[in-house]
This record gives C-alpha cells, structure tokens and sequence, in this order.
C-alpha cells in the first residue's frame, strides 16, 4: 500500500494542502494540491441539512462545540480577517488543518485513519521556539468528516486521523527542495560552500532563508513583519485618499490587484495606476531587508523568489538586487508546500 504522506501549510493568508498520488511513467513524483483562504466564518445555515445541495468544498468543521465552513467555498463574500499573534494554537489554525485533510481524504477517495507523514511549516522568525509545539499539535489525534461522495451504510460521518509521523520545516525551505525538483546534480545549488537563498514574502511576514550545499544556514536566515498585508494597506489608504471611499477590506483590494478593477455599488476602481504603489510600498520592504543583511558579502550561487505575496515584491527585489538572477518559482503560492511533500517523501525513502 502507498504511503500517505500530507502537506499542509497554513498561512495567515491561504491554506495550502498536497497529497500523493504516485509516480508517473517516467517514475517522477506526482500529486494534488489545493489552496484556499485561510478563513472560517461561523455556519449560520446548515447547507449539509437543508433542501440545499451542499457544496462540497463548502466543508463543515465542528470544534469544541462551535461549527464553521472552511475550504476554498467557505464564503461568498469578503470576510474580515483576526491575525492572532500565537497562530498555531488558534482555533483558526486547527480548523485549516482538518480542513485539509477533509480535501485530502477526498481527492485521494479513501477514507483513511491513519497519516504515515504530516508536513507542516513556520516562519523562519521563531523557527526553533515554536517547532516542538507545532510537532505536538500535528500529533494529535483529530476527528475529521468523511467526505460525502465517501460515506455509506458502513462508513461513519466522522473518523478519527492520527500521524505516524510529523516532520516541521522552515516553510522557505519548502521552495528550496521545490526548486531542486528538476535541476541536475551539476547545479550551483548543490555546491558545498555555494549559498542559495530563498525569499519568501508572506500574508504577514517576510522571510528569508540560506541554504549551505542544501543544508539550512539557520544564523543567516530571518524573517520581520511585513509582506502582502502592508502592500494592501498602503493600497487601500491611497484608493481612500483618491476616491473618498474610505478603507476597503484587503481581500477586496487583493482581488482588485489581481483582476485590475474593483467594482463597488457606486463606482468603479481602475486599479493600474496603484501598481505604483505596489512597487513603492515593495521597494520600502525590500530595502529593510538590504539594510539587514550584506547580500553582497554572502556570494549567492541561487536566489529563489516564492511565497503568495511574490508577485508584489518580484519588480522592486530585481531593481535593488541587479547582480542576482532572482529565480521566481513558478506558482509560488505553493511552492513552499509542494516542497514540503516532497521532504515528507525523501524522508520515507530514507
């Protein structure tokens, strides 16, 4: 029987969820992967036991005696975001992770008890405080529901997932090993003595990461609260101060960025000209992290650019880092946990 491994990587911003499902012709490693908002409004309706045909990636979590919907139909609409400070502890977070597993179980489409590898990730600020407490909370024992394409006479609603084992990574790590994917040997990244860094610009955060012949370089790698949260701010202000419409949410303005207008009742925003912004607000970042490290010093062979805020800093980092070619992963939004699965799988080989 194969081997189940699952990686998981919540985010303040997006969830991301990978699965096995074996290898190809050419015995190269494959999977599936879903992401979706890391949000989980509370179930006003019961869609699951109305005349309504539920929809499943609308999916229904109960914790501690209170119900949500998560999953990438969690909500139509906006919904207002609570960044709590000890995240992995939060309610949020374990119901991001069952979540996943529901997606998991039902794309492999098995009910299954039992994980043989859980992936999961931190932010390289903390890394080595907070990855025992993350190892203990995958450990547990958690009870997820059955898909409902899985259920029949004898299949429960619910059942009970244990991990065998849970590997933690630094979660730029995560793009590293992606990266490394489909390089040959002969690359500058496997070169003992070559350094290869990571950026990886998140919801909240910005981290970096250092890699000595793929070994992780902890002392040379760091994070500071920044990434896509402040870029939307500094948006959302400048798009108040324009039009006098007043701050809007950040997933609206996210949306806005990404489909190039946001549409209100009243009015309609081109958002082209706060690509500007953007790219200043980007360049501000950037810079601190300049002024925190001596890339020049550091002699890079690779620089990889991952993570779901890539998009925003890829202009401003190749414009102050000229001497580098800054690689930007392609899907960086899950190329951290893409690379996540594939450590979980180099460790069952091993």
């Amino acid at each position: 029987m194969q081997k189940k491994v699952i990686a998981i990587d919540v985010g303040y911003g997006n969830t991301k969820v990978v699965w096995g499902h074996g290898k190809d012709k050419m015995s190269k490693e494959r999977w599936g992967e879903m992401s979706f908002t890391s949000i989980a409004p509370r179930v006003v309706a019961d869609e699951h036991k109305s005349s309504l045909k539920a929809n499943p990636d609308k999916i229904l979590i109960e914790l501690d005696g209170n119900r949500y919907y998560a999953g990438p139909a969690a909500s139509k609409g906006i919904e207002s975001r609570m960044l709590e400070a000890d995240y992995i502890k939060s309610d949020l977070h374990e119901i991001m992770l069952r979540a996943s597993i529901h997606i998991a179980m039902r794309e492999i489409g098995e009910v299954f008890t039992e994980i043989d590898v859980l992936v999961l990730g931190l932010p390289v600020s903390g890394f080595l405080n907070r990855l025992e407490d993350l190892r203990e909370i995958g450990m547990k024992p958690r009870e997820i529901p059955v898909p409902e394409k899985l259920r029949g006479p004898n299949v429960p609603d619910f059942v009970t997932v244990t991990a065998k084992n849970v590997m933690i990574t630094a979660q730029p790590y995560g793009g590293l090993r992606y990266a490394a994917q489909n390089l040959p040997e002969s690359d500058p990244l496997f070169d003992e003595g070559g350094l290869a860094m990571v950026i990886d610009p998140g919801y909240r955060t910005f981290d970096w990461f250092i890699a000595n012949g793929f070994k992780p370089e902890m002392k040379l790698s760091g994070s500071f609260d920044g990434g896509s949260i402040n870029i939307l701010r500094q948006v959302s202000q400048q798009i108040g101060y324009d039009t006098g419409v007043g701050s809007l949410e950040f997933d609206l303005v996210e949306e806005g960025l990404q489909t190039g207008s946001i549409n209100l009742p009243y009015k309609k925003i081109d958002m082209q000209p706060y690509g500007k912004t953007v790219l200043e607000a980007a360049r501000s970042e950037v810079m601190t992290f300049l002024t925190r490290n001596d890339v020049n010093k550091w002699r890079l062979n690779r620089v990889f650019l991952t993570g779901g805020a890539a998009s925003y800093y890829e202009g401003a980092l190749k414009q102050l880092m000229p001497n580098y070619e800054i690689t930007r992963l392609d899907n960086s939004l899950m190329a951290n946990a893409r690379g996540y699965w594939l450590l979980g799988c180099d460790a069952i080989e091993d």
